[in-house]
């Protein structure tokens, strides 16, 4: 299976981790935040002072729209987009468009915190808190 692994900077050890279990039960796994594929990996922090951009001109960098054009090109390889939260806008984009294009869609989070949801949510295929549900559902 295909996979793509959409989230937060912020969960960057996590990210690597899950790659690594799927990767170790035969799936093939994009993750942005690895670069050992070829993959050309992004941060907002190469840009500069983001307080000074917006949605519009933020598009204007040559960055941005590489990364934009890399992270669609993985999404439309993959099979199934794995959305690990708490993520962003980014990740929840990266998740509609996926499904959308007729992709299957996992939420993974280790705890659902009282009050964090979402109706759109209704969209996953699997939504769980157990990483061996997961697995088990790519199997």
């Amino acid at each position: 299976m295909k996979i793509y692994i959409a989230s937060s900077w912020k969960n960057e050890s996590l990210v690597f981790k899950a790659k690594e279990r799927l990767t170790e039960h035969g799936h093939e796994v994009d993750a942005f935040v690895d670069a050992s594929s070829g993959r050309y990996v992004f941060h907002f922090s190469e840009i500069g002072n983001i307080d000074e951009l917006n949605a519009m001109n933020f598009l204007e960098d040559e960055r941005t729209m590489k990364a934009f054009k890399e992270d669609k090109k993985w999404l439309d390889w993959c099979d199934t987009c794995l959305l690990l939260l708490p993520a962003g806008k980014s990740s929840h984009l990266e998740a509609g468009y996926a499904v959308g294009i007729g992709k299957r869609l996992i939420i993974y989070q280790d705890w659902y915190p009282d009050g964090e949801f979402d109706v759109m949510y209704g969209f996953s295929d699997l939504i769980t808190d157990n990483f061996h549900e997961v697995m088990g559902f790519l199997a």
